[in-house]
Formats: structure tokens, sequence, C-alpha cells
């Protein structure tokens, strides 16, 4: 994470731009107009703003540029594949308000993880999900904006660029400098308007299942396990974390698929995302 106060020094110039983004508070079009706005500062290929709340799934509060060429992926995504990824693990996680790169929440060994499988997630014969945070969409990374809100819910501005440093950091510094103004306006809006808080799209939390998941059958060390490999935790990350060793997790493993009947990571993925789909069926 880069310190949100440091950059504020650097801010850009440009007192126009912030009398802009102020002016915006309370109208109908806030998040649509500061979209138009932030391009002016931060060079992004697309951006989505998402509201995080404790009791419900994640909503969708706008969507620019290069976004809306990836609608099903989104959809897909705010009606299950959320748990599984590492903003919504940290904003249970109660991280703290700032600018970061995907990469910052990532567990260990994720990126080579992804990087080297090729997890292709079927919820239905004619759907596929591509589980490949932060590959999604192909070949393009994020850089976030997180901002909380009173009673447990956080803004996200997920700022997509292409895999590039020079692009990547050029956006996560200008993210930085403007991240203070950014975080009042945006806070300022939703005191003057407490109903935008109440999305439409909004859906009951599919965490309990997450928590839950193979209870029936694995023991609680089982789930532990099942839960850090579904967040994308590597067998290393795992021993580290719950303080064991790689034999031992991959004996949990090979329990864990014996016991769901299953036999590859890309099963286990493919099970627990039919689960969701059931339950919200």
């Amino acid at each position: 994470m880069v310190n949100s106060s440091s950059g504020a020094e650097n801010a850009p110039a440009n007192s126009k731009f912030y009398a802009s983004v102020i002016d915006l508070v309370g109208s109908k079009s806030f998040f649509s107009s500061l979209a138009n706005l932030l391009e002016q500062v931060v060079a992004y290929d697309g951006l989505i703003v998402f509201l995080y709340d404790s009791k419900n799934a994640p909503s969708s509060l706008g969507c620019f540029k290069c976004a809306m060429d990836f609608q099903s992926g989104l959809e897909n995504y705010l009606k299950y594949t959320y748990v599984l990824n590492p903003v919504y693990r940290a904003f249970l996680g109660n991280i703290a308000p700032g600018a970061y790169l995907i990469t910052e929440l990532m567990p260990e060994g994720y990126t080579e993880q992804v990087a080297n499988s090729e997890l292709r997630i079927r919820i239905e014969d004619n759907e596929v999900i591509g589980y490949r945070t932060p590959g999604w969409p192909k070949n393009m990374t994020d850089v976030l904006g997180l901002i909380q809100l009173p009673g447990e819910i956080m803004i996200e501005f997920d700022f997509i660029t292409s895999q590039t440093d020079d692009q990547t950091n050029q956006c996560l510094k200008s993210l930085n400098s403007i991240f203070p103004v950014l975080a009042s306006t945006v806070r300022k809006h939703f005191e003057v308007t407490p109903q935008d808080r109440e999305v439409g799209n909004a859906k009951p939390s599919h965490e309990d299942r997450f928590q839950g998941f193979g209870k029936p059958v694995l023991t609680s060390r089982e789930q532990s396990v099942v839960k850090m490999i579904l967040t994308g935790h590597s067998s290393n990350s795992i021993a580290l974390s719950l303080g064991i060793s790689m034999p031992t997790v991959k004996t949990h493993r090979r329990n864990v698929y014996a016991k769901l009947n299953i036999s590859s990571q890309a099963e286990l993925f493919n099970l627990f995302i039919h689960s969701l789909v059931d339950s919200a069926a």
C-alpha cells in the first residue's frame, strides 16, 4: 500500500479539478461524472465502483470505459465469485482505507499459482467463469482506492490498467495523490444522499456458504485448508499460515479430494461455485 497521505503534497495544482469533484456531491450522476473527472488525473483503461456491505453481496455503483466489455464477468463476480476475491476477503479483514495494488492483497504464492494454472470454473454447460484475479479482464491489472464508510461499508474504486509497470505505477501514484480529496468527497456524498447505499442489485451474502463449505464431511482443519485453497493460497502459504508441515498439507488435500469425491483443484473450485449457484436457485 502507498500511504494515502504521503502524496498529498504532490497533488495536482489544479483547483478547478478539486472544485469540480466537490461540486458533484449529492448529484444524481455522481459516479459517472466523477469517473470522467478522474480520467483527467488517473490514467486508467476501465473503472468499476463497488459497494461492499458486510450484510450483503457486493454491488456495482458504476462501470466505465473498457470495463463495460466485461458485463458477464462482472455479473458472475457480483453473484458468486466475490467470496473468493482478495479485495472482498481484505474488506472482511478490516483493511485500512487507502490506495493499493491488487497484488498487495493476494496471499503468498497466489500470483505464481494463477500464472501456472488454467483454472476454468464451469457454472453451467453454457457459462464459464475464469478464476484468475487479478487477470480479469485478461492481461490487465487493478489499482484500488478503498474508502471506508460508517456501518461496515466500503467503497472500492477499481482502476483497470494494462499490465505494464509504468502505467500501473503512474496510476497508483496519481490515485495516491488525490486519495484524500476523493475519499472525503465520497464520504460526504453518502452523508448527503444515504439512499445511494440502498442499491437495487444488492443480494444476500454467500459468506456463510464459504465458511461452511464441506462442513458435513470435512474436519475443521480440512475446512481451513479448503478455504485457503479457494482464496488462492499455495501449499507453502497454507503450511506457514496454519503452522503445519508441507507433507501434512498434502495429506489434508488428498483427504479433502477423497471425501468430496473429486480429483483436482479445478474440480474443487467447480464444486464450490456449484454450491453457490444451487443455493441461489
